[in-house]
């Protein structure tokens, strides 16, 4: 039996590759920017956050980092990042 992670991960790879087919890519993966979505400063995820808007992969990398219970790092347009005594991220 195939898990929801293992689904959700290869869900989120066929939208890259499509998304790549059409000529476009996520904000995540450009050099200029990536370091973002997995900064330890809360202002550059938040824009990391604020980038994810009107990406074309969206909602399969949130389901994906959901279904992979992500601790850290904007997925999907959200901060999964948890921090100790401090209230989860949106």
């Amino acid at each position: 039996m195939t898990s929801p992670a293992l689904i959700a991960s290869e869900r989120l790879t066929r939208a890259l590759v499509d998304t790549a087919s059409r000529g476009l890519r996520a904000h995540c993966s450009d050099p200029t920017t990536s370091a973002l979505w997995l900064s330890e400063d809360e202002p550059e995820r938040a824009e990391a956050v604020r980038l994810c808007r009107g990406c074309p992969v969206i909602q399969p990398c949130r389901t994906a980092a959901t279904a992979n219970n992500e601790t850290f790092g904007v997925f999907g347009g959200k901060d999964f990042t948890r921090r100790p005594g401090k209230k989860k991220a949106a």
